[in-house]
């Protein structure tokens, strides 16, 4: 259900929020950061040695340190006071930037680099827990899916300029400026990161517990957790239906058009999280019909796209599909705030 809010009043009193300011601040120059840094960083194995190996070994890197610490990285949400947490995860974000950039000039750069890529995985491994479970406590709980459909928003416009930032820099001056720029982004989301109102961990709770199986108990006596959760994976999906869809193209229209034809469903994204962040809505009665209509709309308008012709109407498509996207990831995520307990949530966001 939504009611209209006049005007700018939605966003006015979601940002009169301090807490909310700082972390809304802290996670989109992270997100810039973090999007700039794995470009980079990719870029760099490209430029250190034979490109299929080097890049391989690099997402090897990072998707597997992620995978390790997933666990114990929602173990550390709930026992350390989250904003501390995600603060210094900022900070150890950044420093791996800089380590990765001096890959260039060490006697051993993939050694470098490759340390660099293990200190950004971990980073971003504990980083994330920490941030999610945040969400439902940087603003009042009635403003929540409003905090949560700016805050993506704004998550989508520092990804949308990155590659912008990054990948000319690159480019031009090899992959140590941008990553850098990348260090020097982290550094200043860190600020008002530790300048968030220390935090509430699950110590602190009397009902506190803090071994995994208590976490798995919970997923599997609350089955619309599990569904929440899996709703938040389900983008990946679109996207993935976007890449093998799009219709092939030939020629330089192709190298021209495909990079706005790729920014479509960014700029739906950021359409529809403003849109959503501006007015009063309540869905949790309806979170799943929700989630389910948004991931088939988001299906329907990708699968268009692939046997579209035109550049207009596939990039009207992917605009929706972006749409569409934006509105599940802000309604799972809503949901899920409003269904996990505070004591826990490290623990249910990170597995």
């Amino acid at each position: 259900m939504i009611r209209s809010v006049p005007r700018g009043a939605g966003y006015r009193a979601l940002l009169s929020f301090r807490s909310y300011r700082l972390y809304f601040a802290s996670s989109t120059l992270g997100a810039f950061a973090s999007a700039v840094q794995f470009l980079a960083q990719g870029w760099l194995m490209v430029e250190i040695g034979p490109a299929a190996w080097t890049l391989t070994v690099f997402l090897v890197v990072r998707i597997g340190v992620k995978s390790l610490l997933a666990v114990p990285a929602g173990l550390l949400a709930d026992r350390i006071p989250r904003s501390t947490l995600y603060a210094w995860m900022r900070v150890a974000s950044g420093v791996a930037s800089i380590v990765t950039a001096l890959a260039l000039v060490s006697p051993a750069p993939l050694a470098v680099a490759i340390a660099g890529a293990v200190i950004a995985a971990a980073a971003h491994a504990i980083d994330l827990p920490a941030h999610r479970a945040l969400m439902g406590q940087v603003q009042p709980d009635e403003y929540l899916e409003r905090g949560l459909a700016f805050g993506t928003g704004g998550f989508h416009i520092a990804s949308l300029l990155a590659p912008i930032a990054a990948l000319p820099l690159a480019a031009a001056f090899g992959a140590p400026l941008p990553l850098v720029l990348s260090g020097a982004m982290f550094a200043a989301s860190a600020v008002p990161a530790f300048l968030i109102p220390p935090t509430r961990c699950a110590r602190d709770s009397s009902r506190a517990t803090h071994d995994v199986s208590a976490a798995l108990r919970f997923l599997a006596q609350t089955p619309i957790v599990v569904a929440l959760s899996l709703a938040i994976t389900l983008p990946s999906v679109i996207d993935k239906a976007v890449v093998v869809m799009l219709p092939s193209h030939s020629g330089d229209q192709h190298a021209q058009t495909m990079g706005f034809v790729l920014a479509a469903p960014e700029l739906g994204a950021i359409a529809i999280g403003f849109l959503l962040a501006a007015v009063r809505w309540q869905f949790a009665p309806w979170i799943t019909l929700v989630s389910a209509a948004a991931y088939a709309t988001g299906i329907a308008t990708a699968s268009f796209a692939g046997v579209a012709v035109g550049i207009e109407a596939i990039a009207v498509a992917l605009f929706l599909a972006g749409c569409a996207k934006t509105t599940l990831i802000t309604s799972a995520l809503a949901g899920l705030q409003r269904h996990v307990p505070d004591h826990m949530r490290g623990r249910i966001m990170t597995i």
